[in-house]
């Protein structure tokens, strides 16, 4: 396909892995807030094995034979499920100091959490529910809201049974009526417009987007740090 002036086919799987994963600051010990957890970026999505996802996942109405279609289904299910019981919520930072990350048994017993919030548990219960993980990653970026606003932003894409990458939008609360195309919104003219730099599944984590300097995650962590979160409007 022919590359518009205005835009990039991204390689939506990943393009060069990144073999420094870890972050030296997200988490920290708990009565000894001065003693900062160093993590693994891709820990904190779920365990295929974890019983608290298995637990969601037995509470849906899965498809349990891989007819076609039913993957998608699966897809489909499971995202409704965390827009109609995870509220988004984005993090206080000028008061936390820090943009605040939780793992997605702590997403569910809340019941809320920001955008990297919900896409961690999005993402780890469409891999609970018996979706290959060479169809699903998380993405870390920047998103130009509605409101003309750009900021941090993550999300999770998933390649549905045509074969085409889309975005499952986490901080929703009520689905579109289809399947919203990853290489569409992308697009000078997309309302919202995503900008994707790195992508991660439980075993890699990849560069994405035009930022080809993009050495490690904590480096690009850091350089999104002084950079405003994005309020993504969580109607379609």
């Amino acid at each position: 396909m022919k590359k518009g002036h205005d835009e990039e086919q991204y390689d939506w799987a990943g393009s060069r892995i990144l073999h420094r994963t870890e972050i030296p600051s997200k988490r920290r010990v708990i009565g000894n807030e001065d003693v900062l957890i160093p993590t693994d970026l891709r820990e904190w999505i779920a365990p295929l094995d974890s019983q608290v996802t298995k637990n969601v996942i037995a509470s849906l109405d899965l498809p349990h034979t891989k007819k076609p279609g039913e993957f998608d289904k699966r897809a489909w299910t499971v995202w409704r499920y965390v827009a109609e019981n995870i509220e988004y919520r984005a993090d206080e930072i000028s008061q936390r100091k820090a943009d605040f990350w939780q793992f997605p048994a702590e997403t569910l017993a809340l019941g809320k959490g920001d955008c990297e919030d919900c896409a961690f548990l999005l993402a780890s219960l469409l891999l609970a529910s018996g979706i290959s993980p060479f169809c699903v990653r998380i993405v870390l970026g920047m998103l130009t809201g509605k409101d003309g606003r750009k900021g941090g932003h993550s999300w999770v894409i998933y390649k549905h049974e045509k074969g085409r990458w889309v975005v499952l939008e986490s901080t929703l609360d009520v689905l579109p009526e289809d399947w919203p195309l990853a290489d569409d919104l992308v697009r000078e003219n997309s309302v919202p417009r995503y900008y994707p730099d790195i992508c991660l599944n439980q075993q890699h984590v990849w560069t994405i987007g035009r930022q080809r300097r993009i050495r490690d995650v904590a480096s690009y962590l850091q350089s999104k740090k002084k950079l405003p979160v994005s309020v993504f409007q969580t109607k379609p």
